[in-house]
């Protein structure tokens, strides 16, 4: 009998525990505009992370609030941080999408996940 594959809601919380290790993220972010979601069964969530299925494999968007460092390296070590995680638990990734939400300067408390 082969493994099962995972269920949503075990790769997005890989994905965020991914990008939580990164140097450099302050936080994680439920979403700009609209709030970035993996649903699970019995109503289960994983605010900051979305998960789409498609014909090249599963696409992974996170959400970040950074500290005040440069942007274009901190979003490649995200993507191949989550990138290895998700593949490790079982997920054929295909993109890993970063989007930067929020900046945590040294000294501000208030962040867009303490928000709303």
């Amino acid at each position: 009998m082969g493994a099962t594959a995972p269920d949503d809601v075990t790769l997005a919380r890989a994905a965020l525990g991914a990008t939580r290790a990164v140097a450099g993220v302050a936080g994680i972010s439920r979403g700009r505009y609209a709030i970035a979601q993996t649903f699970g069964l019995g109503g289960e969530t994983v605010e900051g992370v979305q998960l789409t299925h498609g014909p090249d494999g599963l696409r992974v968007a996170v959400h970040v609030v950074l500290r005040l460092v440069p942007i274009p390296p901190l979003a490649d070590a995200v993507r191949a941080a989550v990138a290895t995680t998700v593949a490790e638990a079982g997920g054929a990734v295909a993109a890993v999408d970063v989007w930067v939400d929020g900046l945590r300067v040294e000294g501000d408390d208030e962040t867009e996940e303490g928000r709303g």
